[in-house]
């Protein structure tokens, strides 16, 4: 199946990948594979590449012409809906695998049956060169992203990276939230010391967490945080990409 078909409708896009549109949908995919996965990441086309919150495919797409019979992709997901839909659309791609993480979260899937905080990866102990997650841990409370950091370093193979966003408050994101000139604005102080919440009743919704605690989970998962880029949403749009970005990579031994 040509990689120009396996676009979900425009409804699925809206829904599942943060309002954006069709166009906007294949060129985030593209960038996003392009420029982090194989340029800044190295991912290799013989390689395995695990994708936390696939969504309805916008980094899977572009990896049909990417990878190799012997690479892999593998995506999770907790909506049953763009599972289904994307385990059909790639079926004629056997090495594109797509698994549902029956996850409860208030916001995106209430009925599910596991929480996040004791999931554990459906994959073996160093399988994955490359892991992706987009605008997941914002959406995810703190024991809820220990737990999937410790997975994290569990599944990734020696060497491995990770590319993570967050909203990461330091000095200048802070200052500016408490200014009112970000978006979200944060402006609930969570119960657990170390991160803030747009909105009080559904935390999930969006949360930032402090830098110094960001950097304490992923040490605590035995993974060595390699750079932060800060993006625009607590900067007044000085840096042109929207979450902070955290490159990380399981130590060789």
């Amino acid at each position: 199946m040509p990689s120009s078909i396996l676009i979900p409708s425009d409804e699925m896009i809206k829904e599942h990948s943060g309002g954006i549109d069709r166009e906007r949908f294949i060129a985030m995919g593209e960038e996003i594979i392009t420029h982090s996965m194989i340029g800044f990441g190295k991912l290799q086309p013989e390689q395995k590449f695990l994708d936390i919150g696939c969504g309805c495919g916008k980094l899977a797409r572009p990896l049909t012409k990417y990878l190799t019979a012997k690479g892999r992709y593998d995506g999770i997901d907790i909506t049953q809906e763009v599972i289904r839909w994307c385990s059909e659309a790639y079926r004629d791609h056997p090495n594109f695998n797509f698994h549902l993480a029956d996850l409860y979260s208030e916001r995106y899937n209430p009925r599910g049956s596991v929480k996040a905080s004791n999931y554990t990866f459906p994959f073996a102990d160093n399988e994955f060169d490359l892991i992706f997650l987009g605008s997941v841990f914002t959406h995810m409370l703190p024991a809820d992203t220990g737990n999937y950091l410790k997975e994290i370093a569990r599944v990734l193979k020696r060497g491995g990276r990770c590319l993570a966003t967050f909203f990461v408050l330091d000095d200048v994101s802070r200052a500016n939230a408490k200014a009112g000139n970000t978006s979200p604005a944060f402006t609930h102080e969570y119960a657990q010391e170390g991160c803030r919440v747009e909105v009080k009743e559904v935390p999930e919704a969006a949360i930032a967490y402090e830098e110094g605690f960001v950097r304490s989970l992923y040490a605590s998962s035995n993974l060595n945080i390699d750079i932060v880029s800060f993006g625009e949403w607590g900067r007044k749009r000085l840096i042109p990409h929207w979450q902070d970005e955290v490159w990380s990579s399981k130590p060789l031994a």
